[in-house]
């Protein structure tokens, strides 16, 4: 579906992480986007390695608001929230 772009400027954040072999991409992507909410416009998977039975995954959330930038005080507690849920899942971030 169509939306009109925002004219205010997007805000990323990186998020790497360890997690069990057998876990997909797609399904950490999932995760990370449920809890990023409804400012996440866009998700990129960046990089991918394993290593000792683990891999890492990569990925850029952008975040943008139709009607406003963004700041450091909104995006911090969803943060939170996205790294809460690392954890519940038994992966680390790194």
């Amino acid at each position: 579906n169509y939306r009109p772009f925002s004219h205010y400027p997007a805000m990323s954040r990186d998020v790497s992480l360890w997690v069990n072999e057998g876990t997909t991409k797609e399904s950490v992507q999932a995760v990370l986007e449920e809890k990023a909410g409804e400012l996440r416009v866009r998700t990129t998977f960046v990089d991918e390695f394993t290593i000792d039975g683990r891999t890492s995954y990569a990925f850029r959330l952008v975040f943008q608001a139709p009607d406003r930038t963004l700041t450091d005080e909104e995006i911090n507690p969803i943060m939170d929230g996205v790294y809460a849920a690392v954890t519940e899942n038994g992966w680390e971030a790194r």
